[in-house]
């Protein structure tokens, strides 16, 4: 398996790197004592930890898939990357949380919440992606294993029953989602008329999968969505994409 970058994993990577730039203008600076720490839970193919290494953080992970595990850490292990098979011990902090297409796969997505913002600091920052609008429900997203999307009063008020106050919200992905929309569910309900899996099932193999034909591998390369992730960045305050990303601290 070859990971391939997505476009709408381009677009959310580069929302995370800016929320990251805006809670820490020296971002990256230093090191040692002053290196700032981050638990990805959920990190899929992993792809996610070169921006750590970008912006300097030392990172760890989980991921409950196997498959997920075995990728990432043939890939990714080491160089200021430590991955888990099982969470890490109570009692280990770290400076932000982040969990990206997740909470989406969780019944009891509160409880999740709780126990997530167990491993920050006083000072830590959780970050959450999750899919935005019921009335975008579609294929893809039963394909993906999801229970629910969100809207944006249920998300922050899920956060707040968690002990959680939300610092800044965005959605990323508009006017993109549009397209990407329908793409993916078209994609999507070929796949579920020919996989059939448990919803755990599905779950475990969102994150890692990536058997997309040539022309759509092609039509995702990096260079041709940099505009659109340009434009979208103008509507991150707006309630118009597909997606939100969330960035929340400790309630005092």
């Amino acid at each position: 398996m070859k990971f391939t970058v997505m476009p709408r994993y381009q677009m959310r990577k580069h929302a995370l790197r800016k929320l990251f730039l805006e809670d820490q203008a020296n971002f990256g600076e230093g090191g040692g004592k002053n290196q700032k720490t981050v638990f990805e839970i959920g990190y899929g193919a992993g792809e996610i930890f070169n921006l750590y290494r970008e912006l300097g953080i030392q990172a760890e992970g989980f991921d409950f898939s196997e498959v997920a595990y075995r990728y990432a850490s043939s890939h990714y292990q080491g160089k200021g990357v430590v991955l888990h098979q099982h969470m890490p011990a109570a009692g280990k902090k770290f400076d932000y949380v982040v969990a990206c297409e997740v909470l989406e796969h969780i019944k009891d997505d509160v409880s999740a919440l709780k126990e997530w913002k167990a491993y920050l600091k006083n000072s830590g920052k959780m970050v959450v992606s999750v899919p935005a609008h019921k009335k975008r429900w579609g294929e893809s997203d039963i394909y993906a294993g999801h229970f629910r999307r969100y809207e944006r009063n249920e998300l922050v008020c899920k956060l707040k029953k968690a002990g959680m106050r939300v610092e800044r919200i965005y959605t990323y992905d508009f006017p993109a989602c549009f397209l990407l929309d329908l793409l993916r569910d078209v994609s999507r309900k070929k796949r579920l008329s020919e996989k059939k899996m448990s919803q755990e099932g599905y779950t475990k193999n969102s994150g890692v999968e990536r058997d997309f034909n040539p022309f759509v591998l092609a039509l995702s390369h990096p260079a041709l969505w940099l505009p659109f992730i340009k434009i979208g960045e103008l509507f991150y305050k707006t309630d118009f994409g597909s997606s939100y990303i969330i960035m929340a601290s400790l309630s005092k």
